[in-house]
């Protein structure tokens, strides 16, 4: 039963709130003296590490402006010392929510434990797409995004965004890597005056992991590696928006903290959480269908390249996708992209983002 994997909210942490429907903890139903039951909840709440307690203080108190969308907070993930076996709960844990249609949201500490979250898909029917917000990366050997995209041998991962990369913090290497993958990576001073731009990105998504230290010092100082730059928090809740508001985006991580409690990180953590919940309760739930009547559809044909690149546009939404032809099965699918990559077809360039995903299905 998934309920061995986890350890109940210390009383201090949920008492206080209980009974308060005004706020987010007097609605949310919480494994304090009992395990929660499973079947009707749309959210889950889960932490990795004590850090989790302190932010749930502030979630709690929050505003409740979700109507009546049911929400379950599972508790910490049991900790031991064995990784493996560390790694085989949180991957069992999350993976069977998912396997419920149960959006789950994660607490971490300084480790993300990505791998073990990313493992949480293997029997998705589906390629995954993976977001990581963070100001730097780390492909060595041993590191969870090395380790992502080995598994990637077996199809299993279709792509991984980068949002808010730093240049200063990539290596050459790093770079090379991403190019020969063909990820796509969104530098922080490319998205500083187009955030929008972030919500195809996460439209397509099914895991985001988002790393406070992208945030920078002064609006988050208990992170774990401080930056003077990074993004505004104003901005960090528009991306946790946008994740929320993803039809496919089925789990969603923050980590990075510091190891000692900071108020006005937590606090800003909580935000974010609450944002997520925000543009989930106004998903439009209109991924594209190539015979759904509810699309108008645009066919370009680019003279230089030869390429048919067909976008789709929600009558419900305005929101704008690519159709994906596969190069060698008769299948097609599609991707999330904004009016601007429309414009570049009809100007005759081809949208980096489409390119992109054909040479990883090649």
């Amino acid at each position: 039963m998934i309920d061995a994997f986890f350890t109940p909210i210390p009383e201090e942490t949920y008492q206080p709130f209980k009974g308060k429907k005004a706020l987010l903890g007097g609605n949310v139903q919480a494994h304090f003296l009992t395990f929660p039951k499973l079947q009707k909840p749309k959210i889950a709440l889960i932490g990795l590490g004590d850090r989790a307690n302190e932010v749930r203080k502030q979630l709690y108190s929050l505003a409740w402006r979700f109507d009546k969308l049911p929400i379950v907070d599972l508790g910490n993930i049991v900790q031991t010392s064995d990784k493996k076996q560390q790694e085989f709960a949180i991957s069992e844990a999350i993976g069977e929510l998912i396997s419920l249609n149960i959006t789950v949201i994660v607490l971490a500490e300084t480790d993300p434990q990505l791998y073990a979250h990313f493992n949480a898909y293997r029997n998705s029917d589906d390629s995954v797409e993976l977001v990581h917000v963070s100001s730097t990366l780390n492909f060595d050997k041993d590191s969870d995004l090395n380790r992502i995209v080995s598994t990637n041998q077996n199809k299993h991962l279709f792509n991984i965004d980068f949002l808010g990369t730093q240049s200063y913090l990539i290596t050459q290497e790093t770079s090379n890597t991403l190019e020969k993958l063909y990820f796509e990576n969104y530098r922080l001073g490319m998205l500083r005056n187009q955030m929008e731009e972030t919500e195809p990105v996460l439209r397509s998504s099914h895991l985001m992991s988002f790393d406070l230290n992208s945030i920078r010092f002064s609006d988050a100082p208990g992170v774990s590696q401080p930056n003077p730059n990074g993004f505004y928090a104003e901005e960090a809740c528009q991306i946790a928006r946008y994740a929320g508001l993803s039809n496919k985006l089925s789990s969603a991580q923050f980590y990075g903290f510091s190891h000692s409690p900071c108020p006005i990180t937590d606090n800003l953590a909580a935000q974010l959480i609450w944002y997520f919940l925000d543009g989930y309760i106004t998903r439009y739930n209109d991924h594209p269908d190539k015979e759904d009547a509810d699309y108008l559809i645009y066919r370009n044909k680019l003279e230089s390249t030869g390429h048919e690149i067909n976008f789709y546009k929600s009558r419900k939404s305005n929101r704008w996708w690519m159709e994906i032809p596969h190069p060698y099965d008769n299948q097609t699918f599609f991707i999330g992209c904004s009016y601007k990559d429309y414009q570049l077809v009809c100007d005759g360039e081809m949208p980096d983002r489409w390119w992109r995903a054909y040479q990883r299905l090649i």
